[in-house]
């Protein structure tokens, strides 16, 4: 018979949400967000938000690249403040 995976609050799945939907849980974590998730319909619009909140910055990332001449001017003046980039 599986382990089966043990229930956690709402407390704890939200707090834990940005970090399972970055996929940065341990397997065992990742499960109990999930399953919580799937039974708890006070949580899911939470991770419903997120995901598409996600989504959509993803999506214009690319559409924005900053400009190679902006970025070699940021390099630029962060390497004269003393930080090695």
């Amino acid at each position: 018979m599986p382990n089966a995976v043990p229930d956690i609050d709402c407390l704890t799945a939200i707090r834990q949400l940005w970090d399972y939907l970055d996929q940065e849980l341990t397997p065992d974590r990742e499960a109990m967000v999930r399953q919580h998730l799937q039974k708890c319909a006070r949580c899911l619009p939470h991770h419903d938000f997120a995901r598409h909140f996600l989504d959509a910055v993803h999506a214009t990332r690319e559409e924005h690249l900053m400009p190679p001449e902006v970025k070699r001017r940021v390099m630029d003046v962060l390497a004269e403040a003393g930080y090695g980039v």
